[in-house]
């Protein structure tokens, strides 16, 4: 019951042809040899290795936040490879934050400000994109 006779045979390959025609059998083989080949391939570590992206640069350290009248001077060390800062600021600790600047500089000044705290954190630009944002600094205009 399990076995095909020569004549099962004959009809399968008759089916075969009327859905694919004579000229489509070598594509199909040459695509399921390809396909083998593929997958031999890929068993036997035979791919090519993925290069990873290169990372973000590092986010700023030693912000500094030093009060002034109705301003606040920030300041932060240089991160290797950072092209820009984005300084932010928010009136609640946490943030969200906004962007108020984008500087080639290691400083800036916020003035014009209104009695109260704000919050700060400054993100550092490279080609690579941009990094986390530093550590929350608080400043309170005088």
């Amino acid at each position: 019951m399990g076995e095909f006779s020569i004549f099962h045979w004959l009809i399968v390959l008759a089916v075969v042809l009327i859905f694919f025609g004579g000229r489509r059998i070598p594509e199909v083989m040459k695509g399921l040899g390809e396909g083998i080949r593929s997958f031999k391939d890929g068993m036997a570590g035979g791919a090519a290795p993925t290069a990873m992206a290169p990372a973000p640069v590092s986010a700023p350290v030693g912000v500094t936040a030093k009060p002034g009248k109705g301003q606040v001077a920030l300041s932060w060390n240089a991160s290797g490879g950072a092209i820009s800062y984005n300084v932010k600021r928010s009136g609640t600790s946490g943030g969200p934050y906004a962007l108020i600047v984008s500087t080639g500089s290691t400083s800036y000044t916020d003035d014009g400000l209104a009695s109260g705290t704000y919050y700060y954190v400054i993100s550092s630009v490279g080609p690579n994109g941009e990094s986390l944002n530093s550590v929350e600094v608080t400043g309170t205009p005088a």
